[in-house]
């Protein structure tokens, strides 16, 4: 085995042109070997063995998640049952041990969604998570105390029009029944407190929450997948762009749940775990949804999972700086490689929300 890593350093350096250092790896010290095998057969000259180092489009997720289905089936379940109205899969990528004799999988769930506004930064990062759960042998414990259930991109339309634009489009792309626009806010398109804000007729604006409750395939998609899951999910964590924030219920409005103080509890702890990772970059901050926002947000799915669904803990993460980067870059240069500060401070939130979930110590809230 030592000489297979070695060979497969010596590989990621000629193909690829990359530095030898553990990034080299992807960041694992011990890579699995399904994954290894995946590398060594599918990477050509001038390409990069990691996701966190390749552009994101839908051809990249594609390619990327088959693979994995491919070589890593032991640890690994793709689905990919819906379509969005131009035509693109919408992704459940299933991560955790076989259940031991064939038994019913009782293992608590941890779900996961990222793409809602559009944009790249949040399924980058869902991607990066995937990695490190399936490449690193280091994270078995994670994978085989707990079910990972991932949608990494569940607005990939919306995506694609924003990447090939270059313009900042948070919606879908779905037609309006007059014909005259487009667009739905998918992160505002779910059921539960979906009429508790002030109603947005215009389905031209950014933040039109479309003509009634699920009313679009991605909006169903979520919610059937955590449905699906529901007796088993103790987590769900929406992946939103811009931010760099850790927020938990409500958003429609300001008044404290009587879980509220657990949720918040919760919330500090990850926030403190990034910092202490990514806090040179910039101050990773938690506060409610509501608080974020300074006004009603209603639709969100984070209040869709923890009332309709009674999902203990659930949370929108905000990652990367987004338009903060700009202010911030007209009073100071970010530090090089900030990016990846932040990424690996954002996965540290995410296992130490493992460890919330799974130790048996000061953690134990369940």
């Amino acid at each position: 085995m030592a000489m297979y890593h070695l060979r497969l350093f010596i590989i990621f350096f000629l193909n690829a042109n990359l530095p030898i250092t553990l990034s080299a790896i992807c960041g694992c010290r011990y890579m699995r070997e399904c994954y290894e095998h995946m590398i060594d057969d599918l990477i050509t000259k001038g390409e990069t063995p990691c996701i966190s180092e390749a552009a994101i489009g839908s051809s990249t997720i594609t390619i990327f998640l088959k693979a994995i289905q491919k070589y890593c089936a032991n640890v690994t379940e793709v689905y990919q049952d819906k379509l969005t109205y131009e035509g693109r899969n919408l992704y459940e990528i299933l991560i955790r041990t076989s259940p031991d004799n064939g038994k019913e999988d009782e293992r608590p769930v941890i779900a996961i969604d990222a793409g809602q506004e559009a944009g790249s930064h949040s399924v980058e990062f869902a991607l990066y998570l995937i990695e490190q759960l399936i490449s690193c042998e280091e994270n078995d414990e994670m994978i085989s105390n707990v079910r990972w259930v991932i949608m990494p991109s569940v607005n990939p339309d919306g995506r694609e029009y924003s990447r090939n634009n270059r313009i900042k489009w948070r919606k879908n792309v779905m037609t309006s029944a007059d014909g005259m626009s487009f667009g739905v806010d998918i992160s505002r398109n779910f059921e539960g407190d979906w009429k508790a804000c002030p109603t947005v007729h215009s389905s031209f604006s950014p933040v039109y929450p479309g003509p009634n409750a699920a009313s679009e395939v991605e909006t169903q998609f979520v919610q059937g997948v955590l449905s699906k899951y529901k007796k088993d999910i103790k987590m769900y964590i929406s992946l939103r762009r811009d931010g760099h924030s850790f927020n938990y219920p409500h958003g429609y409005e300001s008044s404290y749940a009587v879980s509220r103080p657990k949720l918040e509890k919760v919330a500090t702890m990850v926030a403190a775990k990034v910092n202490q990772r990514a806090g040179g970059v910039h101050l990773f901050t938690n506060q409610s949804i509501f608080e974020l926002n300074g006004k009603p947000y209603c639709g969100h799915s984070v209040d869709y999972a923890h009332q309709l669904l009674s999902i203990p803990y659930a949370f929108e993460m905000r990652v990367f700086l987004g338009s903060e980067n700009d202010i911030m870059s007209a009073f100071q240069s970010l530090p090089r490689g900030y990016d990846t500060t932040l990424r690996t401070g954002y996965y540290s939130g995410i296992k130490e929300l493992y460890n919330i979930l799974t130790k048996d110590n000061q953690y134990r809230f369940f």
